[in-house]
């Protein structure tokens, strides 16, 4: 199993989109998606767990911060 997999998302959580690398907060967690909403402003909608970049994984996170001492 690799981190992603992992990763649970959780309501309240800024995570960013693989897609477009927006930051959008994770309104709540449905039985059909995760339900977001962009930081900078814009509509909510639903997204699947793989749609998202979990927190350490994003720019400036831990595995960037790890990478970035090899």
């Amino acid at each position: 199993m690799t981190v992603a997999e992992q990763w649970m998302p959780e309501p309240g959580q800024r995570v960013y989109e693989r897609r477009t690398g927006a930051a959008v907060e994770i309104m709540e967690i449905g039985k059909t998606g995760i339900y977001v909403r962009p930081l900078r402003g814009g509509l909510e909608r639903v997204v699947r767990r793989a749609d998202l970049i979990p927190p350490d994984d994003a720019p400036g996170g831990f595995f960037d911060w790890q990478a970035s001492r090899g």
